[in-house]
C-alpha cells in the first residue's frame, strides 16, 4: 500500500483504524496495536532506555491527519501525537 488508499474510517470510539485499499478489500488496526508501533524518535528513546511500555491497554484513536500521499498521523487518547504512520508501515502492521 504506497499510494493514499480509498479511504481511512475511525470506528467509533477510537478503537480501531480502518483502511480500505480498494472497494471492497479493508482492513483494521487496533489503537493500541497502532500505538505500540509508533517509531517517531520520542518512543524509538523510550524502547532504547527500556522505558516504553508492553501494551497500550485502554487507549484509542483520538484524532487523524493526513500527510498527504505519504501516510498519517494519529494522535492518541494518551496524548501522543508524534508518530507518522506511511501507507506502506500501516500494511505492515496487524490486521484485528
Amino acid at each position: 500500500m504506497e499510494a493514499a488508499p480509498e479511504s481511512i474510517i475511525v470506528s467509533k470510539g477510537g478503537a480501531k483504524l480502518v483502511i480500505s485499499v480498494r472497494e471492497g478489500v479493508s482492513h483494521a488496526v487496533d489503537a493500541p496495536t497502532l500505538r505500540l508501533a509508533c517509531r517517531c524518535a520520542s518512543c524509538k528513546r523510550a524502547r532504547i532506555d527500556g522505558k516504553f511500555p508492553e501494551r497500550f491497554d485502554g487507549v484509542t484513536i483520538a484524532e487523524v491527519t493526513s500527510m498527504g500521499q505519504y501516510g498519517l498521523n494519529i494522535t492518541f487518547s494518551d496524548g501522543h501525537a508524534r508518530g507518522i504512520f506511511p501507507w506502506s508501515y500501516l500494511a505492515e502492521l496487524p490486521k484485528n
